[in-house]
């Protein structure tokens, strides 16, 4: 049996969720608002590393959960939220 498109975008997203920093860096972009905020506000509202911040925005991509603008020099991330539509039917136990 193959996982279906579904299941394969899913453990993505929960990939790209699965470190506490790209949580934080995940509520950050959120408080943030639809705008988000350029790589060097970030970096300062995180307190990461330039090394780290990139690499768990890397991470956060492969989930396809951010958006990525260039505005001048500068590049401004935002939350892509279309992937968790995919949670159209709640989770339930099953008895």
């Amino acid at each position: 049996m193959k996982p279906t498109d579904k299941q394969v975008t899913l453990a993505a997203l929960f990939n790209a969720l699965a470190h506490p920093r790209r949580q934080m860096i995940f509520q950050v972009l959120r408080d943030a608002g639809q705008e988000g905020m350029p790589y060097h506000r970030l970096r300062t509202r995180t307190g990461l590393t330039r090394a780290t911040l990139s690499f768990h925005l890397g991470k956060m991509g492969d989930g396809r959960i951010l958006n990525r603008k260039p505005k001048g020099l500068e590049t401004w991330y935002s939350l892509n939220i279309a992937p968790f539509s995919l949670f159209d039917t709640p989770i339930r136990a099953t008895a």
